[in-house]
């Protein structure tokens, strides 16, 4: 065999072993992106069921009706001394929902994966708290609450968009699930009915 077509060959199977290293590389990333994914995914799912953030979400409801109707409360809002009781948990619900933000913003985990689970619950928090938020930013800073109100914002695009509705529709549609019809009070009637 001439030396030419030895090379060629070769040539041939190194690129065989590169592609096929690649592939495999980029497995092995995705892999591990999606345990990434997983793990904050989880993490958070712990956070917004704990006793604490179920309290402070009871307790968001307490702050905006003040904030709606004493404006005494919200002006004292604008001082950073100024620190009402309901926020000793309403407080570190937003801080880590801040702290969510960014990593969903920053690409930490995969924004869609906490949208489909948390996009309505953003909303809600944030219409709920906005005011008070954008008074807290007198006290801390312009930047106070920023990336919470950005996901937040992104949930709303996402939801009026229909994107969410769709997702769950199709989980509607899915054949692998059996499907069992419902009577007209809302339970699903027997299977031998």
């Amino acid at each position: 065999m001439d030396s030419g077509w030895v090379a060629a060959v070769a040539t041939l199977v190194t690129a065989l072993i590169v592609a096929a290293t690649a592939v495999a590389a980029f497995r092995q990333l995705r892999h591990n992106r999606n345990a990434n994914d997983m793990a904050v995914y989880f993490r958070l799912i712990d956070l917004m069921t704990s006793p604490e953030m179920l309290s402070a979400r009871q307790s968001l409801a307490r702050v905006a009706e003040r904030f709606r109707t004493d404006p005494g409360y919200r002006a004292r809002l604008r001082d950073p001394d100024f620190l009402p009781e309901e926020f000793t948990t309403v407080g570190p619900l937003l801080r880590s929902l801040e702290h969510i933000s960014v990593i969903v913003t920053k690409g930490g985990i995969a924004e869609d994966l906490v949208l489909a689970e948390y996009a309505d619950a953003f909303v809600t928090i944030w219409e709920q708290m906005r005011g008070a938020i954008e008074q807290r930013r007198y006290a801390f800073g312009p930047h106070t609450g920023r990336a919470f109100e950005h996901l937040a914002m992104r949930s709303k695009r996402y939801i009026d968009s229909g994107r969410m509705a769709a997702e769950y529709d199709a989980l509607e549609r899915d054949p692998q699930v059996p499907r069992h019809p419902v009577e007209s009070d809302g339970v699903a009637a027997s299977a031998s009915a």
